[in-house]
Parts: structure tokens; C-alpha cells; sequence
């Protein structure tokens, strides 16, 4: 690699799951561009190709099985010009100073080489907790899962994992992990959740543990896992009273807290967001580094695969209006940042002035937040300073779930740029 020139590009996209496919197909609508994609696996379509159903509804217009939404993706953009490397993860991300372009060096099956380019649009995806980042007690004997390998497991080598399982985490995935354990033929003895409300849907989960003879149980935690060859069940501690109760089972599937796929920006100047570790962005998708973007789940961990999707979308089109039109230092950013048990809000950055430009679309909210566990009757309040700008109450909002938030509605004009605004729970009822 040493003396050889890197090769030259107009927009690399890093990731080939929804958020990346989506962003090369709007690109690819300027057929002047050199566009590259680069997806470290050797299948196109990433978290839905091991998936159940329910995919594509926002984006592509209809419903898919994941495999077909992921197979669908993958034909569609292998008609573009868009070069498409599989199999290629990229080791370094190299930004480019003073608008120079950005260099990535990448390893793939033709060997290490170098690139440069233009744009450079992050859509890596996000990961699961693992059992060991949890902190949780016990041997590490066979039978310990995440979703994720579960279903890689089950839905595209088509195995069986166990007999019984237990589920720890109530987040939506868990409810995903039913439907992929009993696919498998797989008895499951119950769902474990810490806090005292369920992470999802309770009137989805309640339905799911009566057709599928499982129970829940809520504020409970899991004291070990026990076993050595293999899992022969988990120690739980319920309640406040800290009762004891230990369930059988050959395997655990450890589920959610998922977290943004985001050491390519490790040791590079793109600001990373305190809260996910993912990169922060504008209203444009665009990091702190100039022409480096970023979309989809590399933000926040895991959200639904349409709206990543249209997410990708729109950062190729913020991407070509750049290209047409830089119109750096345009408008001013004031900063956004959220207070726990606000988990995250994206984008990070505000301009007041796109504010009404941008809530157009009820498809895809410019401004989300996530809270970090389910919470009845919060009030949430935005400050600049000691300024109160906004307020409002709600009856409910479910942990790891996208919440638009009414950034039309803040009071702008008192404001402070350098303090910025700041999102916190007043007064949670939990």
C-alpha cells in the first residue's frame, strides 16, 4: 500500500444495512458520482436479514419478511453504479483538515487499500449489551445468546439453540426473541425485566406470555446464571422483598440496551454524544467534521429499520445539496443536549431557522428523543440557562421508543447560543 495513490471518490458509505443502502440510492440519482459502499459482512441488508416480518412499510411503500426487505435493498442498489464491496471492513477513518477529503483505509478479500474521499457518510449500525457489559454473575457455560445470534442461529443456519429458554430484558427485541425461539421449537420460561414497568408494549407483551404459556417478571433481576458445560437455569431476585427464585433452563438470551457501532470515530475529532457514544450531528446528519454524515442506528442504537431508512435517504440528499451548494456557516446550531433518564435526543444540533422547513415530514421526526427506561406521568421542560422554553406533560413513554420532539414550539428568542438547551425529567412518576 505504502507508495501506491489512494483511490479517488466522491461519497463513501460505511455500513450496508437499511440506512446505507437507502443513502446509495438516492446518491446514485447523480450519476456523475463515484459512489462507493462498504459492508464488513458478505451479504448486503444487515439487521433484517435475520429477522421475522414487518419491514419496509415506510420506506419501500409495502411489507416484507426481513430476508426479502434485506434481498430487496440488495438488488436495488447492485443496479446503480454504485461500487459495492462486501466482505470489506474499513480499518481507519482518517478526516481530511481544512476541507481536504477524508482517507479510509479499508481490508477486504482484495487485500488493504487506500481511500480517499469527498464524503464520507457513517452508517454502522449498533450492537447488544453482552452478558459480560451487563455485569452479570456467573460461569460462561455454552447456551448464552444475544438477539442477535439467536437469530442468525435460528433463521439463516436454521438451528436449535436449546430446549428452554429464559429472556432477559423486556425491550421490543425480547418480543422479536419470542417469535425467533418458538420458531425453533424452543419452550421459554419467562421474561426478566429489572424495572417495574416493561420496556415495551404491555399490551403486546401480555397477549405474547398467554398464547406462548410464559410468564413476566418485572423488578426482578438476575442474581446468576447457572451451569458449567451448559446453562441448567438462572438465579433471580424479585421484588423488594429479594426473594429468591431460580428457573431451569438450557439457554439465556440476553436482549437490548443496544449501543451505536461508532469506534471508527474513537480517535478522530468527530464529537462524540455523551449519551450513545455515537456520533453528534446537525439538523443536516452531518458530524462535527465538515462532509462527514451520519444516519441511521450509528446515532442511537437500535431503532425501526424504515425510519433508518429514510434517515439514510436524507442524508444523501443533504449530501447533494452540499455538493451543489456549500452553504457552511450559514445558519447557527445551537447546541441540544439531554439529562437523564433522557437517554439520547438526535440531532444534537439546532438551527432555528430550518426548524419549520424540517418538521414538514411526519415520517421521519428531525428532533427524537429516547428516554431510558418506561415513565408514567413525566413532565420534561427544556432551559437555556434559567430560562424555561418549553414544557409539557405526558401519560406515558415507553423505554427505547423514538419520541418526536416540538422543537417548533421552544421559545427561540431567549435562547443563549453558548449555553445551548438542555432536556430534563422534572418530575417523573415511575
Amino acid at each position: 500500500m505504502g507508495s501506491e495513490k489512494p483511490a479517488s471518490l466522491d461519497v463513501a458509505v460505511i455500513g450496508g444495512g437499511p440506512a446505507g443502502i437507502s443513502a446509495c440510492l438516492e446518491l446514485s440519482k447523480l450519476s456523475a458520482l463515484k459512489i462507493a459502499l462498504f459492508e464488513c459482512d458478505n451479504e448486503l441488508g444487515g439487521m433484517p436479514r435475520s429477522c421475522h416480518v414487518f419491514f419496509g412499510m415506510r420506506d419501500r411503500k409495502r411489507v416484507y419478511t426481513g430476508p426479502a426487505y434485506a434481498r430487496r435493498l440488495d438488488r436495488l442498489v447492485r443496479k446503480t453504479p454504485v461500487q459495492v464491496y462486501t466482505g470489506a471492513r474499513v480499518l481507519n477513518l482518517i478526516p481530511g483538515k481544512h476541507g481536504a477529503s477524508h482517507r479510509l483505509d479499508v481490508l477486504s478479500p482484495h487485500g488493504l487499500i487506500s481511500y480517499e474521499s469527498r464524503f464520507v457518510l457513517l452508517a454502522t449500525g449498533c450492537f447488544e449489551n453482552s452478558r459480560s457489559a451487563r455485569l452479570i454473575p456467573g460461569t460462561r457455560p455454552a447456551g448464552l445468546y444475544t438477539t442477535g445470534t439467536l437469530q442468525q442461529l435460528v433463521n439463516l443456519r436454521q438451528l436449535k439453540p436449546g430446549k428452554r429458554a429464559v429472556i432477559i430484558g423486556s425491550e421490543l427485541v425480547a418480543l422479536s426473541c419470542v417469535l425467533t425461539l418458538r420458531r425453533a421449537g424452543v419452550s421459554i420460561a419467562g421474561i426478566v425485566e429489572e424495572d417495574r414497568e416493561l420496556q415495551t408494549y404491555p399490551y403486546v407483551a401480555a397477549p405474547m406470555g398467554f398464547l406462548f404459556h410464559f410468564p413476566i417478571y418485572k423488578e426482578t433481576s438476575v442474581k446468576a446464571i447457572v451451569g458449567n458445560k451448559r446453562v441448567e437455569g438462572v438465579e433471580l431476585i424479585r421484588g423488594k422483598d429479594e426473594k429468591p427464585l431460580q428457573l431451569e433452563c438450557d439457554t439465556v438470551v440476553v436482549t437490548g440496551r443496544f449501543r451505536p457501532d461508532s469506534s471508527l470515530i474513537d480517535s478522530t475529532p468527530i464529537e462524540q454524544d455523551p449519551s450513545t457514544r455515537g456520533p453528534g450531528v446537525d439538523m443536516n446528519l452531518m458530524t462535527s467534521v465538515p462532509n462527514i454524515f451520519a444516519a441511521g442506528n450509528v446515532l442511537r442504537g437500535a431503532d425501526m429499520h424504515d425510519l433508518c431508512a429514510l434517515e439514510g435517504r436524507l442524508a444523501a440528499s443533504n449530501i447533494m445539496k452540499k455538493l451543489e451548494f456549500d452553504e457552511t456557516g450559514m445558519d447557527q446550531f445551537i447546541p441540544l443536549r439531554a439529562e437523564r433518564p433522557i437517554r439520547y435526543v438526535v440531532p444534537q444540533r439546532i438551527a432555528p431557522m430550518q426548524i419549520k422547513k424540517r418538521l414538514l415530514s411526519k415520517l421521519l421526526p428531525w428532533t427524537a428523543i429516547q428516554v431510558e427506561r418506561t415513565l408514567l406521568n413525566p413532565v420534561i421542560q427544556a432551559r437555556s440557562g434559567r430560562e424555561k422554553i418549553w414544557k409539557d406533560s405526558f401519560s406515558k413513554l415507553i423505554a427505547n421508543n423514538r419520541y418526536a420532539l416540538p422543537v417548533e414550539k421552544f421559545s427561540w428568542s431567549r435562547v443563549d447560543s453558548e449555553k445551548g438547551v438542555t432536556l430534563s425529567i422534572e418530575s417523573p412518576e415511575s
